[in-house]
């Protein structure tokens, strides 16, 4: 019986250890198909880890760094041109380009930048080591190379750098009108003068803009300067030549000046800061212009009115006196003339506060002038006018204003009383005789007459009067100086001076007026050691009207000397002469 169970027994064991066996062989091909599955979903996550990463550093990067590029560092179109009067191109654009780097692309930073270093030394290998290493997405490498460093990065072929279409502004008269127009910056973007005001225009249009400049009058007028700064041993200097009848500015030079083609630590030096429109200066003697103009024209004065100049003036614990003063009595006439500040204070104590107040917001003493440009200066007038201020203002001290300022005020009174608005933007033909035609409609501020009378009296000081330097046969100069000492501190410094001249011509009909005005001029053997304006500013602005005539179209004539008011200015009067007669304005 024992013998008879075993063997089933024997059996079953066997049926039972294949059964087994089985089991383990199906447990082992599970166990494999799952570590089968599981290693195709890793490399399957990984794949698309991979793939994903492509895209992001190969589309989904590189498409926002060209937005970044196209929309923010580098514009959709060039800036427009800017032209002269005459058709010059004073500002235009160079096609260049620009490398560029994605440094999550880049390999090897360390070889790229010991690379590219080599090519750009200027840069250096830390800064382009910097910059490749920075993890961004972009990053600028160097603006505006030259071709053939263009074709040299090409030739190395590293991958993440390369190379962007780009504009540079060029301006091909260097620093000749530099603070008319401005400079760029390394995107384009204006910052200063023209290119700055303009800018939505320049960089949305194609059409370029024209302005009122004269290039060969701005030569000009720069070289006259460059050789009186020589001459005089001038810390700096600068001028402006305008069109009486429109405002139209045909030169502005400022010295220093400054290559907008060179914007390097540009921000740092004083050149580029514009003594035409940012200096805020005292006037001197050429507020006698606005002085006697006030005097004329509300009626308290004629030319032939006297005024005792014998004696200088008390001013509390001051006096004022004149300077190589008459020390008798003047008439208006031979007070401007001679520059007397005692006759100048004692027509301004007869006119009075309120005129005076009134006069200079009519001519545009009291606020800035305007001008296409953003540099322009407000002036600095006293907040509490008393009688001081009224006196100190009739012979230009106390108040200060911009040159673009003092040169509108003395062109609007030349204008036969109309008022000119400065502009730096050109003027047609048709535009020109609709804008006269305009102001004298609109503009009047004081009268023809008086006009006619200062324009007269201004004539006889550049042939009879300190401005004398200034005359040019042929041309009628008009013209006065001025020359104030410069403060320091709370006083002034009695040897350091601002001199300045203001001119036009030709009396007839005047076209042109131009200012000149010098930084601590120095005195020489040639002034007889003698610092005054008329001893540099005004031979200066000779020089300048003499140039500048016959390029403007003014010829020379036949001159005839206002006789009116001459008789007298030889300091000898007769008790006969008109010119003194005394009237019932005598001081």
């Amino acid at each position: 019986m024992r013998k008879f169970m075993q063997k089933p027994l024997v059996a079953l064991n066997k049926h039972l250890g294949l059964w087994k066996e089985a089991i383990h062989h199906a447990s082992l091909l599970e166990m494999a198909r799952q570590r089968v599955f599981a290693a195709g979903i890793i490399m399957c996550v990984s794949f698309v880890t991979i793939a994903g990463r492509l895209v992001d550093v190969m589309a989904i990067r590189t498409s926002k760094r060209n937005n970044v590029v196209t929309n923010t560092d580098i514009n959709p179109m060039p800036r427009a041109d800017i032209y002269d009067r005459n058709g010059n191109i004073l500002a235009t654009h160079l096609v260049t380009a620009s490398l560029y780097a994605n440094p999550k692309v880049v390999l090897n930073p360390i070889d790229a930048a010991t690379k590219l270093s080599a090519l750009f030394p200027d840069i250096g290998y830390q800064t382009i080591l910097k910059r490749l290493s920075s993890g961004k997405g972009f990053t600028w490498l160097i603006r505006h190379i030259p071709p053939r460093l263009q074709q040299a990065v090409n030739e190395l072929g590293i991958p993440g750098v390369y190379l962007q279409k780009d504009y540079k502004r060029v301006h091909p008269y260097g620093a000749l009108p530099s603070h008319a127009l401005g400079y760029c910056g390394i995107d384009n973007e204006g910052l200063s003068g023209i290119e700055k005001f303009f800018n939505k225009e320049l960089t949305t249009s194609d059409q370029p803009l024209r302005l009122s400049l004269d290039i060969r009058v701005q030569h000009i007028v720069r070289d006259v300067l460059i050789n009186a700064i020589t001459e005089f041993n001038a810390v700096g200097a600068n001028a402006m030549v305008m069109d009486i009848k429109t405002g139209e500015l045909l030169a502005m030079v400022s010295l220093p000046d400054f290559d907008p083609n060179k914007i390097s630590n540009l921000r740092e030096t004083k050149a580029i800061f514009n003594r035409n429109t940012l200096g805020v200066y005292e006037p001197g003697s050429i507020f006698k212009i606005v002085n006697s103009t006030i005097a004329l024209d509300s009626g308290t004065a004629t030319p032939y009115t006297l005024y005792d100049a014998s004696a200088p003036y008390k001013l509390g614990r001051f006096k004022i006196s004149d300077f190589k003063g008459q020390n008798r009595e003047l008439t208006v006439t031979e007070a401007f003339v001679y520059s007397s500040n005692i006759a100048s204070i004692k027509m301004a104590l007869q006119f009075g506060i309120k005129t005076q107040r009134s006069y200079f917001k009519r001519l545009g003493v009291m606020q800035p002038t305007h001008l296409e440009i953003p540099e322009v200066s407000s002036p600095l007038i006293p907040s509490i006018w008393k009688e001081p201020t009224l006196i100190t203002a009739s012979y230009g001290y106390g108040i200060s204003i911009t040159p673009l300022q003092t040169l509108s005020i003395v062109g609007t009174i030349i204008n036969d009383g109309i008022a000119i608005q400065p502009t730096l933007l050109y003027k047609s033909d048709e535009e020109r005789a609709q804008l006269i035609q305009t102001n004298a409609q609109t503009k009047r501020v004081i009268s023809s007459k008086t006009s006619h009378m200062v324009r007269e009296m201004l004539r006889l000081v550049a042939t009879h009067g300190g401005s004398r330097k200034a005359n040019v046969d042929g041309y009628e100069v008009m013209g006065k100086t001025g020359t104030v000492y410069q403060k320091e501190g709370r006083g002034y410094n009695k040897n350091m001076r601002t001199t300045s001249f203001v001119g036009a011509f030709p009396l007839s009909d005047p076209q042109y007026i131009v200012m000149v005005m010098l930084d601590d001029p120095k005195a020489n053997k040639e002034t007889y050691h003698y610092a005054a304006a008329g001893w540099n500013a005004a031979p200066t602005g000779g020089r300048l009207i003499e140039k500048i005539a016959p390029i403007l179209g003014i010829h020379p004539i036949q001159e005839k000397t206002p006789i009116r008011y001459v008789h007298s200015l030889d300091g000898h009067p007769s008790a006969n002469d008109p010119i003194i007669m005394k009237t019932s304005h005598t001081q």
